[in-house]
C-alpha cells in the first residue's frame, strides 16, 4: 500500500473544500485554525443573489409593500424601500466592507408602493435575503451583479468606490480609470475593496465580462414569461472563491476532480495568478479528517463552547434572539474576582466574534458578560470584541457595553443558517431543541463508513451497519449514490440493518474482513 504524503499545516490563510455527492463543505483555516465554515446542500435551495422575473401577486397598502410570484414555495417580499431607497438595498446586497458612500436625496417625497406596481405586472427582482421559517425571501428591484473586483448596477449610473478604499491617490487613480471605461447610459458599477491596485486592463475585461453577463440576462428575461429564474448566483465553492481567496491564501485543498477542474477553469479566467495555489487533495484519508475538522464542526452545534480559561460560552437561541451567557467555570484567577472576571470576559470576546462567523448567527443578539465593576475594564473587553468584529463581513451595529455588562447588537445574514440546514425540530423534547435531520445523520454515516475502511490496510470487507429505519430510508433515498461511490473506493460490500430500538442519531458499524 502506498503512504499517503503527508499534510502540514501551513501558517497563514488555508481554504479546505469537501465535496461530497449531496453537499458542500467549505473551512477556512488561519494558522491551523478553523475561522470559517460554509455548507451547501442540493436539498436546500440557495436563492440569494439569484434574479428572477416574477409577477406581483398582491399588494398590500398598509405596509406599503408587494408580495411577488418567483416561481419559489412563498412569494418574494417586496417593500417600498426596497424599490426606492438605493443605500438600504446595497446594506443588504453587499458586505459591510464594499459598501460605498451614499448620498440618498433629501426633501423628496416617496410615492406609495400602489403608484410603482400592480398587481400582475412582470418585473425584474433580486433575492437579497432568503426564505426563512414562515417568510418568504426578501427581494429588490434594485439588481446588483457582483464580480471579483466590480459589482455592475445596471439601474443605475455612477461609479461608487469601496469605503475601505481609504488612499486618496489610490481613489482618484480608480476614478481616472473610470472615465475611460465607458459604461452604457444610466448604467453605473460600484468597485470593490479587492480592486485596490489593479490595473486599468483587469478592471476593464471584468467590466466587459459583467456587462455581457447582463445582456444575457435581460435576453433570457425577455423569451420568458414570469415567474422564471433568469440567473442562479454561483454556488458556495465559486461565490467563496470570488469573494474570499486572495494572495493572503497560501494554499487551496479540494478533494474532487470535477470541482478542482471548475475551480481551475474559473481561476483562469479571472484570477490566473492564484491558480498555482489550488491543489488536488489525493489523500485517503478523507480531507476533513486529516485536518481533524469533523468534531470541530460537530462543535458549531453545541450549545455551551470551553474556554481555554476554563470558563465557557453558552449560546441559546430563541424565537426573538440569541443569547450569550458567559460563564467563569473552572477559572477562579489568582487575585480577586474583578480579575477573574476581566480575563475571562478578554477570553469570551475572541471566542464570540468567531462563534457569530462558524455559525452565521444573525439578527438580535445578546451577550452577557460577566459583571465588572471597573469601567477601565467593560472598555477594554468591549474594545476587544470591537477588533475581533472587524474580520467578519456581515453588517454588524453594536452598542456599547453597559454597566451590567451587556452588549447589544444586530449581525446581518442573508442565508439561512448552518443549523437550520442541517438539523430538525427534536420530536423526543416536543419542540424545546433541536436534533439532526436524517439527512444529516444519513450522510455523518457514510463518512463513518468512509473512515472505517480507510483506516484499514485490507481493501476487501463486509461492512454491516445498525441504524434506525428513519437513517436507513434516507440512505437507501437520497444517499444511495454516497454509498456506492464508497462501496466502488473500497471494493466492498455494505450491508444496512434497521434496528427500532437505537435513536436516532446512533450509528453502529460492523466489519468483517474477507
Amino acid at each position: 500500500m502506498t503512504k499517503e504524503k503527508k499534510t502540514h499545516v501551513k501558517r497563514g490563510r488555508e481554504i479546505l473544500i469537501s465535496v461530497e455527492t449531496s453537499e458542500k463543505r467549505v473551512v477556512i483555516l488561519q494558522d491551523g485554525k478553523m475561522v470559517d465554515f460554509f455548507m451547501e446542500r442540493e436539498s436546500s435551495g440557495q436563492y440569494a443573489g439569484s434574479i428572477y422575473k416574477g409577477r406581483v401577486n398582491t399588494i398590500i397598502q398598509g405596509i406599503e409593500a408587494a408580495f411577488v410570484d418567483i416561481g419559489l414555495e412563498k412569494n418574494g417580499f417586496l417593500h417600498v424601500s426596497d424599490v426606492l431607497d438605493k443605500s438600504s438595498i446595497l446594506k443588504n446586497i453587499l458586505p459591510d466592507e464594499d459598501e460605498p458612500t451614499i448620498r440618498t436625496p433629501k426633501g423628496k417625497k416617496n410615492p406609495r408602493i400602489g403608484d410603482i406596481l400592480k398587481p400582475k405586472q412582470e418585473i425584474l427582482v433580486q433575492v437579497v435575503k432568503e426564505a426563512m421559517s414562515t417568510k418568504g425571501a426578501r427581494v429588490t428591484t434594485f439588481i446588483s451583479i457582483p464580480g471579483r473586483y466590480l459589482v455592475l448596477t445596471p439601474f443605475d449610473s455612477g461609479v461608487g468606490i469601496s469605503r475601505r478604499i481609504s488612499d486618496r491617490v489610490e481613489r482618484q487613480r480608480i476614478k481616472d480609470i473610470f472615465k475611460k471605461i465607458e459604461l452604457p447610459d444610466k448604467m453605473g458599477c460600484i468597485v470593490r475593496t479587492v480592486a485596490e491596485g489593479r490595473t486599468e486592463k483587469e478592471l476593464r475585461n471584468e467590466a466587459n465580462y459583467l456587462l455581457n453577463l447582463w445582456t444575457r440576462i435581460k435576453a433570457r428575461a425577455e423569451k420568458q414569461s414570469a415567474p422564471i429564474k433568469v440567473y442562479e448566483e454561483y454556488g458556495i465553492v465559486l461565490r467563496m472563491i470570488r469573494d474570499k481567496f486572495t494572495e493572503e491564501v497560501s494554499q487551496l485543498l479540494v478533494d474532487s476532480k470535477e470541482e478542482h477542474a471548475r475551480v481551475t477553469k474559473f481561476l483562469k479566467a479571472f484570477m490566473p495568478s492564484l491558480r498555482k495555489n489550488v491543489k488536488l487533495y489525493k489523500g485517503r484519508t478523507p480531507l476533513f479528517q486529516k485536518y481533524n475538522l469533523e468534531k470541530k464542526i460537530d462543535e458549531l452545534f453545541e450549545r455551551k463552547v470551553a474556554l481555554k480559561s476554563g470558563g465557557s460560552l453558552v449560546i441559546e437561541q430563541t424565537e426573538s434572539l440569541v443569547a450569550i451567557d458567559v460563564n467563569t467555570g473552572s477559572f477562579t484567577g489568582k487575585r480577586n474576582l474583578e480579575e477573574t472576571a476581566f480575563k475571562t470576559n478578554l477570553e469570551a470576546a475572541e471566542e464570540v466574534a468567531r462563534q457569530l462567523m462558524l455559525r452565521d448567527v444573525g439578527g438580535i443578539i445578546i451577550i452577557d458578560f460577566i459583571d465588572m465593576e471597573e469601567k477601565a475594564h467593560r472598555d477594554k473587553v468591549f474594545t476587544r470584541l470591537q477588533e475581533k468584529l472587524k474580520d467578519d463581513k456581515a453588517r454588524i451595529n453594536l452598542r456599547a457595553i453597559s454597566a451590567f455588562g451587556v452588549v447589544e447588537m444586530t449581525r446581518q445574514r442573508m442565508h439561512k443558517s448552518i443549523e437550520s440546514t442541517s438539523h430538525v425540530e427534536c420530536p423526543y423534547c416536543a419542540g424545546k431543541g433541536v436534533i439532526k435531520s436524517a439527512e444529516t445523520v444519513a450522510i455523518e454515516t457514510v463518512r463513518k463508513i468512509d473512515k472505517v475502511l480507510s483506516s484499514e490496510r485490507t481493501k476487501h470487507k463486509h461492512i454491516s451497519v445498525l441504524i434506525h429505519p428513519d437513517i436507513n430510508n434516507a440512505l437507501l433515498s437520497d444517499q444511495a449514490n454516497m454509498l456506492s461511490d464508497i462501496q466502488r473506493k473500497y471494493r466492498c460490500k455494505i450491508d444496512l440493518r434497521e434496528d427500532n430500538s437505537l435513536h436516532f442519531e446512533d450509528v453502529i458499524i460492523e466489519e468483517r474482513i474477507v
